[in-house]
Parts: structure tokens; sequence; C-alpha cells
């Protein structure tokens, strides 16, 4: 079967187009930047007509690049930077306000106030029961178990997340509260609110109003177990159900592109968050397989099957993937045994969930682009990596990349950035070593707390994302680790997972198609001793308490 699939890879900092054939090889791609800005502390926003229109011109430029035609294509597929969001008009489709990205902290201090107001709420009515029910001789450890539950608790069991201005809800809140006039059309159905891939296929399609489950996932309104948006969450936080998108699973059928908008209407068929899809393009199928991607973020997700299992150690449970299963025949019988038997002869089709641990790092590749943009460091972020080849070590320097505040397991918004250890003798390529090993430090912390919450040992650990590329940050990340890190031939994965969930839809590709789109480039072997492991570890320990401690 010969076609092609066009996966648009919406991220941060830029919007991509890239076409895949029918072996799951990339044969061009298209990339325009898109423009962050920060116009109070706290606020990062981006102007979403720039988002749509950039991806758009995207997916044009590739298709015209490769000499193909609209009617090459056979399906879209979609990954975006998650947890951002765009609240829109419904008749008219135009943006009513910036889109805030997930980096914003405007509403910090609404989680605070809310997650206070929610422990004091409690524990006054709790106090009501429990005299009531000491009197009637209730259970003492009953007791003290009610009394720990607050809002925290309440959005983590529904949710498999944590109460943060990272996520979705927070945003759209605000929003809502500080525009009167969109909080009287939401109360109407006048508008509607989506994450980045909601806002991409409305545009596709001129109208349909939906979001994957891997998306809805992350926007701290979606009940996890029941997927179904949280009635008791949406009334929390003041945000009305009509203005929210229908969740369908991650290779539901999305509707098609309008007419006019390319030469012939093209199905989407497949849509998972960026994170998600890398996942899936590292071939992370099985429970206990992991992947870290260094993008703008750091995010390493481990797969834990098809139940949902709450951290206990502040990682987040996210939705990996909901699948279309194909029906079987019952039991792998023949049809004579099955019309003897009176049974059905094909199972209904399964929507198969695949559930993930994840930590994320707010700072990773951005790091580097800070010494670039802010400090002039270095001209172009590929030239970190020779910069801090000039030193052995960072001779103590330690880079805290807490620019907006630490995320697993820390969760910390209040924490601020610092650089500490710094003597007459520091240089630039010190700082740039302590900059690679920042975030390197930070993914060994997600990976601790993620093996405390995981049955499955980590034996490896599979990377991607643009900051892979760099040998010495991957070397000493396998060796604080302690397991090989490997790197595949195509580190730019997460556009591949989309399109693989695409063909695989699609009948394109087969299962064959995806272990063969899996190659390794290179295995990072840790070579540290113990004692150097553990020295770079207590330095690291060190400037994490300091910092706390000065809060």
């Amino acid at each position: 079967m010969a076609g092609y699939i066009l996966a648009l890879d919406q991220g941060t900092t830029s919007s991509r187009a890239i076409l895949y054939d029918d072996h799951a090889r990339p044969i061009k791609m298209a990339q325009q930047p898109t423009t962050l800005q920060t116009p109070k502390a706290g606020f990062v926003e981006q102007d979403a007509q720039q988002i749509w229109q950039t991806q758009i011109s995207c997916a044009h430029d590739v298709i015209n690049q490769a000499g193909l035609l609209a009617t090459d294509v056979t399906s879209i597929a979609i990954t975006n930077q998650r947890e951002s969001i765009v609240m829109w008009d419904k008749q008219t489709g135009k943006p009513l306000a910036p889109a805030i990205i997930w980096q914003d902290r405007r509403t910090a201090n609404y989680c605070k106030t809310l997650a206070a107001e929610s422990a004091d709420n409690s524990m006054n009515s709790m106090n009501k029961s429990v005299n009531q029910d000491i009197n009637q001789g209730a259970n003492h450890n009953d007791i003290n178990n009610d009394l720990q539950y607050d809002m925290a608790a309440q959005v983590q069991r529904i949710t498999g997340l944590r109460l943060d201005p990272y996520f979705s809800a927070s945003k759209i809140a605000w929003l809502l509260e500080n525009n009167p006039k969109l909080s009287v059309r939401a109360s109407k159905g006048e508008i509607a609110v989506g994450t980045i891939d909601s806002w991409l296929i409305y545009k596709l399609t001129g109208g349909e109003h939906v979001i994957d489950v891997t998306n809805a996932s992350r926007t701290l309104l979606f009940d996890i177990h029941k997927l179904a948006w949280s009635e008791t969450l949406c009334d929390r936080f003041a945000i009305p159900m009509t203005i929210l998108p229908k969740v369908l699973p991650s290779d539901g059928d999305f509707g098609k592109t309008k007419k006019g908008l390319f030469a012939k209407q093209i199905p989407i068929q497949a849509v998972l968050g960026d994170q998600q899809a890398a996942l899936f393009g590292q071939g992370c199928l099985d429970a206990g397989m992991a992947k870290n991607t260094y993008g703008t973020g750091c995010f390493m997700l481990m797969n834990i099957g098809q139940q949902p299992k709450l951290s206990e150690h502040k990682l987040l449970t996210t939705i990996a993937w909901q699948r279309k299963i194909s029906p079987t025949r019952p039991d792998n019988l023949s049809f004579d045994q099955i019309l003897q038997s009176g049974r059905r002869m094909l199972q209904p089709p399964k929507k198969e969930v695949t559930y993930a641990l994840e930590g994320s790092v707010f700072m990773a590749g951005a790091i580097i682009q800070w010494l670039r943009d802010n400090l002039g460091m270095i001209q172009q972020s590929s030239d970190v990596e020779d910069l801090a080849r000039q030193v052995d070590s960072s001779e103590g320097v330690v880079l805290l990349p807490a620019f907006t505040g630490l995320g697993a397991p820390y969760w910390r918004s209040d924490i601020s950035a610092s650089i500490t250890g710094m003597s007459r003798g520091t240089t630039k390529a010190h700082i740039a070593r302590a900059a690679l090993e920042a975030v390197a430090y930070q993914t060994y912390d997600v990976l601790i707390a993620m093996q405390k919450d995981s049955p499955h040992p980590l034996t490896e650990l599979r990377v991607d994302g643009g900051a892979a590329n760099n040998d010495l940050l991957m070397q000493f990340q396998a060796d604080l680790l302690d397991v090989p890190v490997l790197r595949p031939r195509d580190t730019e994965i997460t556009a591949k997972g989309a399109a693989l969930l695409a063909g695989l839809k699609t009948g394109l590709y087969d299962e064959s198609t995806m272990k063969a789109s899996w190659q390794v480039d290179r295995v990072f072997v840790p070579s540290m001793s113990i004692d150097a492991r553990e020295q770079h570890l207590d330095k690291w320990q060190r400037a994490i308490a300091r910092s706390l401690m000065q809060i």
C-alpha cells in the first residue's frame, strides 16, 4: 500500500511538518519559528493565529518540497505542546486572547489559594463530622484519613496530576475570571477552549471541536479512570463544561480538512501530546520501558500498562495513549466452532488505554537557549558542547535552572534560579558544563522517584529531542543513572510517534514497520566510578537544599 503520512508537530518554539513514506521514513521537513511573549513576570504567551499560520504554511511547504500532491497524502497526524491553551469564538474561529503557554506561572498564587481554601474548608467540615463520629464511636483511623483529604488530593485522585499552574485548568479559569465578557459568553456556550491540538483541528476542519485523550489528561479537568471530563473539577475551577471539546481516542476520527485547504480533504486520524508521541515513537509499548525527551523542557515517561497507578513520590500519572483494537475471533476459534457455540462471530472493538508515569523538568534545552540569548555565551545552541569540553569538570559550579520554578519531584514554583560554587577562576566553560550537568541531574531526580513508584526496574533509557545529540550530556546522563542510554538514529521521534499511530490506523503500516522504524545510533554505557557519581550527586543535592532553605 503506497502513501504518505503528514505529521504536524506544533512545539513551544516552532511549528514543523514532516512527511513519512510507507516505511515510516522521514523524507522532507519544513519548519518555522514561533514567538514567545513575556509581557509580565510569570506570563508566557503566544499568538494563536501565528501558531496556526506557521503550522499550515509548513504543511503546504513540505508537500511542495517533496514534489508531491495533497492527493498523495493518506492521513494527517498531529502532535503538540501540551497544557497550553487557546480560547476562541465558536462562530468566527478568531482567538479571544493570546494562547497561554505551559511555562506560564501567572496562576501560581491562584493554585496555592485554591489548595489552602479547600484544606481549610475540608478541616472545618471534618471537625464537625469528627465530633459527631466520636460521639457515635467512629474509628479514629478513619477520621484521621478523612482529615488528610483536600483539593490537592482530590485532583491527584481524579486526574493523576498535581494542583499546579503548569496544567491547563487554572489558565482557563484565569482567562474567564479576568475577562468578565468572556465569562458571560462562556456561560452562553459562545466560546470554545482547547489545547493546541484542539485549536489546530478546529482550524484544519473548519469547525470540529475535539481533543485527543492524552491532551485531555493534561488539563487537570479529565478523569483518567472514567475517561470523561470531571464535573466536580469543572465546577471547582468555575469552567463551564459546554466550552470544552469532545474527547476522542488517540487514533480516533478527528474529521477531514475543510474544502479548499488542500487539493483533497485529508482525514486527521492520529493525535498525541508530544511526550506521549515520543514514548510511542520510541517503541516503549511494554510496561517498564521508558524514554526521556530533551527539548525545551525535559520529560521522562515510563509505560506502566493498562492500569493507572497514582504516584506516591510527586510524579504524574497520565494517559499514554488510547487505541482502538481491531475485532478478533473469540479464543481464536474457527468459524465452524463459533457457529456451533452460538457465540458472536467477532468480538466488539476495544478502546485499549495505556498509562504512564511522568516526571516533568521545566528547563532543559531552555537553559542552553538562556546561555545563548541572555548571556551571549554561545552563538548557537550546538556550540555549548564544544565550550563545555574546554574543561574537565565544572569545578564545583552548580547551575540550578529554576527559571520557572522546579518541576518533578519538587514541584516548587517559588524557587528561583541560581549559580553557586563560582570562584575567580570560573570561566564560561565551567558555566556551560554546569548547565549541561543540570539537565542530567534533574533527570536523575525524576528517575529515582519513578523507580520508587514503579515495580519495573529501569534497565535502559531511550532518549530523543535536540539535546539528545549532545554526546557529553548523554554520557554524563548514563553515568549518573548507571544504566545504558540509547539514542536512536532519528532523534526527532515525536512527530514519528504520531505518524506511526496514523499509519497503523490507516493500514499503511503494520507492527513490523513499527519495529523496523526504531534503529539505535549509539549506546552510552556508564563508566563513572561510584565515588565520582556520589560526589556529583552530593554537590547537586546540597545546591537544592540551600535553595529550599532560603525560602
